[in-house]
């Protein structure tokens, strides 16, 4: 996986969709009763966050990595929980608002109030990667990442496979539709969240070769991304929901 948006707008662009998850967690909170949002929130905060600081701890960050937020650098002990609050927030309570849709089908008004929600966000979210990806466009390579590391493949095998035997075994009867409905939503964000910088070249898989990062085929690319973001992201992600259910924190109707 090749990135080259690392420094070109990317976690400004984060602070805007975290302070609209946040709004819209408090929205249903305040207005609405329901703390599931909010449950959500912070559980995809801590379990983003806590990840970015594993691979800092484990050096698989580059040295000089920074997030820079209109140009003030975040402390390093501050990065994964900032990282959290601006990726995994959103993250989750997208996915959530997919699946709370669903869960109100049978209630127009409810129903029609997270409908146009989740197409806002959405169309939010959009045009930040579009803005992104035109920026980086002109970056150089910032970071690079192999795509079958064995660690990381055991990691995310381990961690679906616990998420989903608590989603059968101990969530609850049915929960496992609900499931499905949460990681469908996630799965639409993270493609509209990711797949514009994809098609404007900031983010892409690339091949080596001669000793230099090159585009893979254009099969290749549309293959490997879309099992990038179903086994590297929106499967081993299914915690974030799963985690809450299990500890009786998030109700589901």
């Amino acid at each position: 996986m090749v990135r080259s948006f690392d420094e070109a707008g990317y976690f400004e662009t984060r602070v805007l969709l975290m302070i609209i998850a946040l709004a819209i967690s408090l929205f249903f909170a305040f207005k609405k009763e329901d703390n599931n949002y909010i449950v959500i929130f912070i559980s995809s905060t801590i379990f983003f966050g806590i990840v970015e600081l594993i691979l800092s701890s484990l050096g698989m960050r580059a040295e000089s990595w920074t997030v820079t937020v209109f140009g003030v650098v975040i402390p390093t002990y501050l990065t994964w929980l900032f990282q959290g609050l601006g990726e995994g927030a959103i993250y989750g309570v997208s996915g959530f608002l997919f699946l709370d849709m669903y869960l109100k089908r049978d209630d127009e008004k409810e129903f029609n109030l997270r409908r146009n929600l989740f197409i806002i966000t959405m169309i939010i979210v959009f045009i930040c990667s579009i803005i992104v990806g035109i920026l980086g466009s002109t970056k150089p390579i910032t970071s690079v990442r192999p795509m079958f590391g064995v660690v990381a493949i055991l990691y995310l095998s381990l961690v679906i496979i616990i998420s989903f035997v608590l989603a059968k075994f101990v969530a609850g009867e049915g929960f496992l539709k609900h499931l499905r409905n949460y990681l469908l939503g996630s799965f639409i964000f993270i493609v509209v969240n990711l797949e514009p910088m994809h098609i404007l070249g900031t983010r892409y898989i690339g091949v080596l070769s001669n000793g230099n990062v090159t585009y893979a085929d254009p099969v290749y690319q549309v293959f490997i991304m879309l099992l990038s973001y179903l086994i590297e992201i929106v499967f081993p992600r299914a915690h974030y929901l799963v985690v809450p259910v299990v500890l009786g924190l998030i109700k589901l109707e």
